[in-house]
């Protein structure tokens, strides 16, 4: 279909083809249907997508995705969708309040409550409190099952739960991650060509304190950081088990030691450990923090793998690499954090420690050419590439960006494959260390 001249009839057809398809499945399994209602599914209700049925059906929902953002679009005209663009900035403010106030704990799971006694909980002004919630129902957030009163739906039921990785998510996204917003032209005018992860649109958000040194002051945040950013190992397109099954750990030896490089908890090493019987794992993290949390799930939840994993403290920044003689080191969802001067760094602290053969793997996004995608595809990419400027100061890197970085760091780090495992956002690249 044409990119700038799409026919309005063609999408709705699409829409139609592509919905029928999803819903057929769902009903055909009994799967829940989905549903605004407080006790709907939390989630679309497709398991992942582990066979080529269940890959046809997520294509077709992703069809639906891509084709109903772009009938509103077209629809709307492009004046309305300018608007619409601007008026967006009330969808995290609203998110904002709700979370702020804690106004989902307050109305009760069943049935309603009053603006006036929701006002008297929260202490906020009953009009107030109508202007912040009536918009937020129009993203399905709370509804007004009668004049005066509001109740929950299953989006607002998300925000219940103050341990969950949604709450997180919108804590952080509210609170810290949207200043950025407000910095980002200020930073491209001041530091138009910086590499430096303190002069970023963090930075100056964030009286100069770039991401990690924030974080390091304040570590209730990054706690809270760290529960948010564990959602995107269960989200569509960045599960685990893509790496788990689309990279052929079996050609490492027997007994083979990964080290999970910046592995947090080691959640990643735990479930390639599941599928690989004979693979031992250090994993690495500058967080104390983290490891012990790691050590701590692992005991509880998977205690047959302890012998196999160790947890060490390390700086993958400002360190060498203690683990001398792996067969393999892994960076999963980490490299795209940094701008190109600190992934040099990381690399090179990197090969002292490497012997004749090791592998490098990293499980990152690579940037294929502009419209190689599902329009729903690209727009979470590019999304996703927003994002790591505002917080990171860095970018998501094409093929040849990557290939770049490993020629200029060691000659003898050779880049070897590239792959993109079918229904995963992020590749697969893998680079032998050859000591010739």
């Amino acid at each position: 279909m044409a990119v700038l001249r799409p026919s309005l009839s063609e999408l709705a057809t699409r829409i139609a083809t592509n919905t029928k398809i999803v819903e057929d499945y769902i009903k055909s399994q009994g799967l829940p249907y989905p549903s605004f209602a407080a006790d709907g599914s939390e989630r679309f209700p497709l398991p992942p997508p582990s066979t080529p049925e269940l890959e046809k059906i997520h294509t077709a929902r992703q069809e639906v995705l891509a084709a109903t953002k772009l009938l509103y679009d077209l629809t709307a005209g492009p004046y309305e969708l300018i608007q619409n663009l601007f008026w967006s900035l009330a969808d995290t403010s609203t998110l904002h309040v709700i979370h702020h106030f804690k106004i989902a704990q307050i109305v009760p799971e069943k049935g309603d409550i009053s603006y006036t006694e929701l006002s008297r909980q929260a202490n906020i002004s009953p009009i107030k409190l109508r202007q912040v919630l009536r918009y937020a129902m129009t993203n399905h957030v709370f509804y007004e099952p009668r004049h005066g009163y509001i109740a929950h739906t299953a989006v607002s039921m998300l925000l219940r739960d103050e341990k969950s990785t949604m709450w997180a998510l919108v804590g952080f996204y509210t609170q810290e991650a949207c200043r950025t917003n407000g910095t980002l032209t200020e930073c491209l005018e001041k530091f138009p060509h910086s590499e430096d992860v303190n002069e970023g649109p963090w930075s100056l958000a964030f009286d100069g304190k770039g991401f990690f040194q924030y974080f390091n002051a304040y570590p209730e945040s990054a706690k809270r950081f760290g529960v948010a950013m564990s959602s995107y190992s269960s989200g569509d397109g960045m599960r685990v088990a893509s790496l788990v099954t689309g990279y052929d750990w079996g050609k490492l030896p027997e007994g083979a030691t990964v080290v999970d490089v910046g592995g947090a908890t080691g959640y990643v090493s735990v479930e390639i450990a599941k599928a690989n019987p004979s693979l031992k794992f250090i994993v690495e993290d500058a967080s104390p923090l983290s490891l012990e949390e790691g050590k701590k799930n692992l005991a509880r939840d998977n205690s047959d793998l302890t012998k196999r994993f160790e947890y060490q403290l390390h700086d993958f920044l400002t360190e060498q690499q203690p683990v001398k003689g792996a067969d393999a080191y892994l960076f999963r969802f980490i490299l795209h954090n940094w701008p190109d001067k600190y992934i040099k760094q990381i690399l090179k602290n990197l090969v002292p420690g490497l012997k004749n053969g090791a592998k490098i793997i990293l499980n990152d996004v690579v940037l294929l050419p502009v419209n190689s995608l599902s329009a729903w595809e690209e727009r979470r990419v590019r999304a996703l590439d927003m994002f790591v400027l505002n917080i990171y100061n860095s970018f998501e890197r094409e093929e040849a960006e990557w290939r770049k970085l490993f020629a200029e760091v060691e000659p003898r780090l050779r880049l070897d494959t590239i792959t993109q495992p079918s229904g995963s956002l992020l590749s697969i690249i893998q680079a032998t260390y050859v000591d010739e």
